[in-house]
């Protein structure tokens, strides 16, 4: 009678044995790492989102002073023929007319000492005059537009230091699915070995059950 109860327990021993072999492990980090990665990459992504709004606005800005750049040169062009029309109208001036040209300009300087001056080097000064008139003009359009350029220069400055940052953002994103593939390949390494446990219990838990019926068939027999 003792040797059936010690039979009896020994083959629970086996099955218990059996049917708790090579438990899974559970690997409730792994979805908590790829949660946060997740997490992360949606939060560079948002601030590149920003930025791009940023890089739009500067493009806005650029095309606006390239535009206005574009139109003082335009103006300078202009003002370049304004003063050769009227430096061409000065050299078919009569003697009165570039006289009173000159009074106008110098309404106080030609009158109260006037000097015999030969009629072509008038000429040639009042058209000096014309010209330092465009000159003047000139200057001040051309400082403008040198403003605007720097201006230009500081916005694509700011727009490059953007593309910068969100290269390397891009970076840190790709390097985050580099981590997340990296834990995919652990976690498929782990179910695999889990599987290889799984087949392995399965065959052990029919031998197991074999013997075990063998075993209460056998006690059963030889009461």
């Amino acid at each position: 009678m003792l040797k059936k109860i010690g039979i009896v327990a020994i083959l629970a021993f086996i099955g218990y044995g059996l049917f708790t072999l090579g438990d899974i492990k559970g690997t409730a980090s792994f979805r908590d790492k790829l949660d946060s990665l997740d997490k992360v990459n949606d939060s560079l992504v948002a601030v590149n989102v920003l930025d791009d709004k940023k890089i739009e606005e500067l493009k806005a800005l650029d095309s606006s002073l390239t535009y206005q750049v574009e139109h003082q040169k335009t103006r300078v062009i202009k003002i370049k023929e304004i003063v050769e029309v009227e430096k061409n109208k000065i050299d078919n001036f009569s003697e009165q007319e570039l006289v009173s040209y000159l009074n106008q300009r110098y309404p106080k300087d030609t009158i109260t000492n006037p000097l015999p001056v030969a009629q072509l080097v008038l000429t040639f000064v009042a058209k000096d005059l014309a010209a330092y008139d465009g000159v003047k003009h000139e200057i001040g359009i051309k400082d403008s537009v040198i403003a605007m350029q720097e201006s230009r220069i500081t916005l694509k400055d700011s727009t490059i230091i953007l593309f910068v940052n969100k290269e390397g953002r891009y970076k840190s994103i790709i390097g985050n699915k580099d981590q997340a593939i990296s834990e995919w390949s652990k976690q498929y390494d782990i179910l695999n070995l889990n599987y290889k446990k799984l087949q392995i219990r399965n065959k052990f838990t029919k031998i197991g059950a074999y013997i075990i019926i063998g075993g209460l068939t056998y006690t059963l027999l030889t009461k």
